[in-house]
């Protein structure tokens, strides 16, 4: 009987190892993948030293792993189109002593020594969101547009005739059309009702946020992301975003799952986002959307300032 007590013993206490070593992987999770990092608005690593080391040393090791791990990862990280942050570190020595600062200054999310094998692990993060990060850091070079590769023209829609947006001039009367046009127009019409364009001052439904649907493309999140339209004007760019706002949330948010753009944009207090598909993708960083869905992110965005509260998600692949 006591054999039988204690074998069921060990059994239990070796489940209980298994579930305490499958907390703390659980627990200490590594946040590399690029899509991650942006989605969830930090890099983590864990840094494993040698074995066969004191405390101290395993420790410092371990640290320094991690700290070398952190630098990799962010230098890998896209600014903007196909230049990345190592990139942008060999052009700015403001990039590159902020980056390493970064790196310098990261927090310590857990560490633990095995006193059996003698060495430790250390779980590390930086934050690329925040005070004291990576947006942090390139706002100024984003003020001075030093970041963008060409000064690109800004999008205004043709959709609204410029005497629509006149006081003193009055619009001429549209032309009834034809029995058979209006029928031909209503049975063509897609069973999803696209945004209202119109003056912003008519507009009878408000969308206070915007998601991009580039699921059907090569779409990377990168520091600095952009809508353009088929012409390459620019319907939203960081400069169009409140500098504490572009701090906090960056170029908007990723994900890959339409349920979660909606509550993230809900979570930044938008109660009717508009979904747009996008049309292709320039450089990887740059959604192309259509003239008639710029036209109506620009008048909707004249009525709730959507652009400057970033309040825009990439739906990826």
């Amino acid at each position: 009987a006591m054999k039988t007590v204690f074998k069921m013993s060990v059994f239990w206490l070796g489940t209980l190892l298994l579930m305490t070593g499958a907390w703390a992987a659980e627990g200490w999770q590594s946040i590399t993948d690029p899509v991650k990092v942006f989605e969830e608005g930090y890099i983590q690593v864990i840094g494993v030293s040698e074995e066969g080391e004191c405390r101290f040393k395993a420790m410092r090791a371990a640290t320094v792993v991690a700290q070398r791990d952190l630098l990799e990862i962010m230098e890998g990280l896209r600014l903007y189109g196909e230049t990345t942050v190592k990139d942008g570190m060999l052009q700015s020595d403001t990039i590159r002593t902020s980056v390493e600062g970064i790196v310098r200054g990261a927090m310590k999310c857990g560490e633990k020594y095995h006193d059996s094998r003698g060495y430790a692990e250390v779980c590390m993060r930086v934050h690329i969101r925040g005070k004291g990060g990576m947006y942090d850091v390139i706002l100024p070079l984003i003020q001075e547009k030093k970041l963008m590769p060409k000064e690109s023209s800004y999008y205004k829609p043709k959709l609204i005739p410029k005497a629509m947006t006149e006081e003193t001039a009055t619009p001429e009367p549209a032309k009834p059309a034809p029995a058979e046009e209006i029928r031909k127009v209503v049975k063509e019409a897609p069973q999803e009702a696209k945004p209202e364009v119109t003056e912003p001052s008519k507009l009878t439904v408000v969308y206070d946020g915007l998601i991009v649907d580039v699921r059907d493309y090569q779409f990377k999140p990168a520091l600095v992301n952009t809508i353009l339209t088929d012409k390459e004007e620019v319907v939203f760019d960081p400069s169009k975003i409140l500098s504490e706002i572009l701090v906090e949330r960056g170029c908007g948010g990723f994900t890959t799952d339409p349920s979660k753009a909606k509550a993230l944009l809900e979570s930044w207090g938008s109660r009717k986002p508009m979904t747009v598909k996008g049309i292709g993708v320039i450089k990887t960083t740059n959604a192309k959307v259509s003239t008639d869905d710029a036209a109506a992110i620009y008048v909707h965005d004249k009525k709730s300032n959507l652009l400057a509260n970033a309040k825009v998600v990439f739906l990826l692949k």
